[in-house]
């Protein structure tokens, strides 16, 4: 303490207890989000339904699937996929961003800590 004084033990444990509720209250919060917007994995096919993205919890890819019938585009397989990843992982981030959001509140400026990682936003976002 500031004024020299100590805590008493009996201070410590109302402090640690207080401190325990907090991060059990977070945690049942971050369950609480995870479940709603389902932070398993994030999926994304493209639009004529021939490649899929699956990216893990972690946002890492954990799946690609490319139909039979892409093969007779293979040209433009390469680019599609690589467009395709990077669609699932601006999904991701902005998932991320706003589970961060719901969790932290107006605690922190999760914009401004994130913004380098979050997509532009496009001009039909609202």
């Amino acid at each position: 303490m500031s004024d020299g004084q100590r805590l008493t033990p009996e201070q410590i444990m109302e402090q640690f207890e207080r401190m325990r509720s907090e991060a059990e209250a977070t945690l049942a919060r971050y369950e609480e989000v995870s479940a709603e917007f389902g932070a398993d994995a994030v999926e994304v096919a493209s639009d004529d339904g021939l490649l899929h993205v699956k990216l893990d919890a972690n946002g890492k890819v954990d799946e690609i699937t490319v139909n039979e019938a892409a093969m007779r585009y293979r040209q433009s397989l390469g680019p599609n996929l690589v467009a395709l990843i990077r669609q699932a992982r601006d999904e991701y981030a902005l998932k991320s961003a706003e589970m961060a959001r719901r969790l932290l509140g107006d605690r922190m400026d999760v914009d401004a800590i994130l913004g380098r990682y979050l997509p532009p936003k496009r001009p039909d976002a609202r």
